[in-house]
This record gives structure tokens, C-alpha cells and sequence, in this order.
């Protein structure tokens, strides 16, 4: 009996994190500043001589926040999915108490990815 509940709440974790879900939260946000290069000479190409490279100032630093640490949340989903599983194969107490944590791994990380 314990091993038919803890299969069918596996089935259903895994079920609510669809693969579609993963790539829309995954996907990269747009850029909406075009900086475009202009035609012709400039001042500063015209300098001779040895001088600082400006990328530093010109490259945005990326985001730490762009996708707001969805790789971590879905392989929290992911392992705890797995211990769930692995907990209903053992069966018995030991089992029992690996798929609870699962359980509450998995939850933890989807509570993350929703944020």
C-alpha cells in the first residue's frame, strides 16, 4: 500500500514540471538596446599610439538574476524526484524516509522555480 501511494505521488511531481514549463522559464530575456556601429571614421580610431581598451565599460556585466538560479531549482525537482523513487523501490522504513526527504527536496525546489 505504501509503495502504490509513494509511486503515485512521484507520478505526480513529475508530471507537474513539464518540459515546456522548464524551457519558457529557461529561455533567455530579449535585449531591448540596439547599439549600432557608425559608418565612417571616428576620434577614436584616429589616436596613434598605444591606449587602454575601453570593453570593460562598453560590456554590460550579465545579470546575476537573468533566469533567477532555474538550473538549481530543476535539479533540486530532479534529485528529489529521483530519491522519491528510489525511496518506493526500497520499500520498508528506509524507504519510506528517503522518499519523504525526495518528496521534500522536490517540493522545495519547485516552490523555487514558481518564485
Amino acid at each position: 500500500m505504501n509503495k502504490r501511494i509513494i509511486s503515485t505521488v512521484a507520478a505526480a511531481v513529475l508530471a507537474v514540471t513539464s518540459p515546456a514549463a522548464i524551457a519558457v522559464a529557461q529561455a533567455p530575456a530579449k535585449a531591448t538596446t540596439v547599439q549600432r556601429a557608425s559608418a565612417g571614421p571616428t576620434v577614436t580610431a584616429s589616436v596613434v599610439g598605444i591606449r587602454r581598451a575601453e570593453t570593460a565599460k562598453t560590456l554590460a556585466a550579465p545579470k546575476s538574476g537573468a533566469h533567477m538560479g532555474a538550473g538549481q531549482n530543476v535539479a533540486l525537482m530532479v534529485v528529489g524526484g529521483a530519491a522519491l523513487i528510489i525511496g518506493a523501490v526500497i520499500g520498508g522504513t528506509a524507504g519510506v524516509l528517503i522518499a519523504v526527504a525526495g518528496a521534500a527536496i522536490g517540493l522545495y525546489g519547485l516552490y523555487n522555480f514558481v518564485q
